[in-house]
């Protein structure tokens, strides 16, 4: 009997680890999937206007456990110190309800740092990471970095911010572009394009650019705050 109650435990435990849903943030492929078809239909999201810019875009953002599951890891909570509920985002066209970009944010320091080490499983090392000061890069506490999957034309974002109350990471994954001006810590990004296209190498990357960067110009801030 006591074999029984306690295998039907361990199943519970296990089962309780799980996502609550099919539904996997990493599972979206951009310009493709349907907002309609990928949101289980029961869960309630709050959707806001963004503007036009090539076409009506909006927004849907929630912090339901059923959706802030990326990589099979569920990131839904809130820190209580922050006073700051986690969420997730969805950009869509309106003409077609396409998802052209997603957005998860935790304020939570372990969930911020649980976010880092799955983006590194599932994507390897990043491509790119940046600094707040040299301090930071001396102490190695990074704020910023970059996975670009060529071949899936996915760019991965993940911006670290130390507030008062831990770790707010910041997820963004969208499409390879030419420029991002919304986004910290990538000031030369068009400019790194400009060249990879130039050298007509899909491996160039945007460290390797920096790297190139400091050896004719030394003392750029941007170019010292990476590695």
């Amino acid at each position: 009997m006591k074999q029984i109650l306690g295998i039907l435990l361990t199943c519970i435990l296990l089962q309780s680890c799980k996502p609550q849903s099919d539904f996997d943030l990493a599972k979206i492929t951009l310009n493709q999937d349907k907002i309609s078809d990928v949101i289980p239909k029961n869960i309630k999201m709050t959707t806001f206007d963004i503007g036009v810019a090539e076409g009506d875009y909006k927004y849907t953002s929630t912090g339901s456990d059923k959706i802030l599951i990326f990589n099979q890891i569920n990131f839904s909570g809130e820190n209580p110190k922050a006073n700051y509920e986690n969420k997730a985002a969805l950009y869509f066209n309106i003409q077609d309800s396409i998802i052209s970009r997603y957005q998860l944010e935790t304020s939570d320091t372990e969930q911020s740092k649980e976010l880092l080490k799955t983006l590194k499983e599932k994507l390897g090392s990043a491509n790119y990471t940046g600094f707040k000061s040299e301090k930071d890069k001396t102490e190695n506490i990074p704020d910023g970095f970059i996975w670009e999957k060529i071949k899936e034309n996915t760019l991965y974002h993940l911006s670290y911010s130390k507030q008062h109350y831990g770790i707010h990471a910041t997820l963004n994954v969208l499409p390879i572009l030419e420029t991002y001006p919304a986004l910290p810590g990538i000031s030369y990004w068009e400019d790194f394009t400009f060249q990879r296209n130039k050298r007509k190498d899909s491996d160039y990357t945007y460290q390797q650019y920096l790297i190139d960067e400091l050896e004719n110009n030394p003392f750029d801030i941007q170019n010292k705050l990476s590695k």
